[in-house]
């Protein structure tokens, strides 16, 4: 009687292991999605973009692929070659209302789909309607775009739209720094967001945040730690209305890219990493962008930046078992 009571006692506490040793795992499946194999050419592409002067953050967008550049206020679409080779493309448009001096860093879609870009220099958030053509409302945030030496440069740097109608900014660095930010209820006019509720970044992001996405399938938060060269796979706080204590991110999953980047060759080497854009299409192929900072690669022997894109491992098909 004592061992069927002691085994009563101790199922339930084995059940609770098993349950979230199973649900970490399919937490951080998403970053264990992939392979840092520059060589394996059905894992990982690397391919030049044309005609962007350093370009930063991606998104997917009308089945197409968006970025920004930090130098010029314009909006490009990027096109793949007709002919597979020759490298990436662009469209470019510049928005009526953008002004000339920005620093264009960040990018994503609002549900009712205007899109919002960040300029890294000042803290504000530009609202595009009809995109990419127009700019119809600013948005202040407050985020400090100061650094510890040289010009203001280390503004916002990461933006994206996650669940009970909020908003994640990401701070680059000197010191970096992230919150959640209420969404207006009408995009197309001009606000102070409210609701700021600053975010307890773990020690493995290191010493800066250069992008950040949400992934819907699997409701995580991915940023890129530049500086460690990995894209780091969180959980999204609860909303908590009214309440706007600091909330910790837990990390579930990491993903190196390391290699990768190293393969384009660009000078600095282990020094001087250079993502700034990530996007995850429909397919689980993770894209990221890599800013030249007007540096030459050594693969490509020019100043292009770059386009990497990691394809999911295929999950291994079970037949099933014959009937005896």
């Amino acid at each position: 009687m004592r061992i069927l009571r002691l085994c009563a006692a101790l199922l339930p506490l084995a059940c609770g292991a098993a349950h979230a040793a199973a649900t970490a795992e399919t937490q951080a499946a998403l970053a264990t999605l992939w392979r840092d194999e520059p060589a394996v050419t059905d894992r990982v592409r690397i391919d030049p973009i044309q005609l962007v002067p350093e370009p930063s953050d991606l998104l997917l967008l009308d089945d197409g692929v968006w970025t920004v550049s930090d130098k010029v206020p314009m909006i490009f679409r990027l096109e793949p070659p007709a002919d597979g080779a020759g490298g990436w493309v662009a469209k470019r448009w510049t928005p009526a209302g953008m002004p000339e001096k920005t620093d264009l860093e960040a990018m994503t879609v609002l549900p009712t789909g205007e899109v919002l870009i960040a300029s890294e220099i000042n803290g504000v958030i530009f609202v595009l309607s009809q995109f990419p053509e127009r700019v119809c409302a600013a948005w202040i945030t407050g985020v400090d775009a100061r650094c510890f030496i040289g010009p203001d440069n280390c503004g916002i740097e990461a933006l994206a739209v996650v669940p009970g109608g909020r908003l994640f900014v990401a701070k680059e660095r000197e010191t970096r720094g992230a919150w959640l930010f209420d969404l207006p209820d009408k995009p197309c006019a001009a606000h102070t967001l409210t609701g700021r509720t600053y975010l307890k970044l773990p020690d493995e992001i290191g010493a800066d945040i250069s992008a950040a996405t949400f992934d819907a399938p699997s409701g995580h938060l991915l940023l890129v730690a530049r500086s460690r060269q990995k894209v780091l796979e969180f959980e999204v706080p609860p909303p908590t209305p009214g309440d706007t204590s600091p909330r910790p991110l837990h990390l579930v999953g990491e993903f190196s890219f390391a290699l990768t980047e190293r393969a384009l060759g660009y000078p600095g080497g282990l020094f001087y990493n250079q993502v700034e854009g990530i996007a995850v299409d429909p397919n689980r192929v993770l894209l990221l962008m890599v800013d030249n900072n007007r540096q030459e690669s050594s693969r490509f022997k020019d100043r292009r930046a770059a386009l990497i894109r990691f394809f999911p491992i295929p999950t291994p098909r079970v037949e099933p078992r014959a009937l005896r």
